[in-house]
């Protein structure tokens, strides 16, 4: 058994010092740390090459990180950079074994549009609000770390960025107090750099309640021309709906049930539904009754 082993190890070490093709696929990479350009639209992800050379050599390539490296510091200046990859790609295969002879390229010409590059600090917001669970609230506290995230790119493509989204989960059940991690939105991911890839954010859900106000009286506002009026009834009860903090700190007296006296001359119903004021980061839940009427007097 020791024997076959040794036999195949022999083999082996044999075989790959024969020149053999092949075709390897490398990824793109993109160094932009030091230059003053950089890439503004799309460009290959990644180049195929076909090349010769000792097993040994070939194998290294499959094993290792072996990549198409553009170090745009090193390059002209230019709008736009057009790299012959079959004349020049020893320059840009890194690590380029020696002794391997590149024959094909694809593709044989990989362009790239240039701009001049900038860096920039903007805001971090949510995609889409947050979503709490059934009989809760989200609180308008949110906190976001870090609030803001370094951006560096292309002139035409960073200049018009105001914020950066961070991805919301779609199955959220948010209660109490709250913590998540989020991912930023990755759709330029090939033509802008940031800062960070992910955010912290922290909050409260709150319980949901519903308080009924009382006899809350009914105003007449907005009248143009003296308006003699009997309103039936003259009070409404106003039930609201929110946090519990927020409706704890809610009294009759802060809220305002009115009526439009000009829509009121144009009504020729007799009934007529208010309009309530309340607190924001409440909703109405109830109005009782919806409708008050009126009686107009000479």
């Amino acid at each position: 058994m020791g024997s076959l082993f040794f036999a195949l190890l022999i083999w082996f070490f044999v075989a790959m010092t024969k020149r053999y093709t092949a075709v390897i696929s490398l990824p793109v990479v993109l160094k932009t740390e030091n230059a003053s350009r950089t890439v503004k639209g799309d460009y290959p992800a990644r180049v195929e090459v076909k090349l010769e050379s000792e097993g040994w050599k070939i194998l290294s390539l499959y094993l290792g990180r072996t990549e198409w490296v553009i170090d745009l510091s090193n390059e002209v200046q230019k709008d736009v950079l057009e790299i012959e990859t079959l004349a020049k790609a020893s320059q840009y295969i890194k690590p380029f074994p020696e002794g391997m002879k590149v024959l094909e390229v694809e593709p044989r010409v990989l362009g790239l549009e240039l701009d001049e590059k900038i860096t920039k600090r903007v805001p971090i917001r949510l995609a889409t609000p947050l979503i709490p669970q059934s009989g809760f609230v989200i609180r308008p506290n949110i906190q976001i770390q870090p609030e803001s995230v370094t951006v560096s790119g292309a002139r035409s493509i960073v200049e018009p960025i105001t914020f950066w989204k961070a991805i919301v989960p779609n199955k959220q059940e948010l209660a109490n107090l709250f913590q998540l991690e989020l991912p930023l939105e990755d759709t330029l991911k090939e033509i802008v750099t940031r800062s960070v890839s992910k955010v912290k954010v922290s909050g409260v859900a709150e319980q949901l309640s519903e308080s009924e106000f009382s006899d809350v009286p009914v105003s007449l506002v907005k009248s143009k021309r003296p308006v003699y009026v009997t309103l039936i009834p003259s009070r409404v009860n106003v039930t609201l709906s929110g946090a519990v903090s927020d409706l704890a700190k809610v009294r009759a007296e802060s809220l305002a049930v009115i009526i439009d006296g000009e829509k009121l001359l144009s009504d020729t119903t007799g009934y007529i539904m208010p309009i309530v004021k309340y607190p924001k980061g409440l909703e109405l839940r109830r109005l009782s009754p919806e409708k008050v009427q009126y009686i107009l007097r000479n």
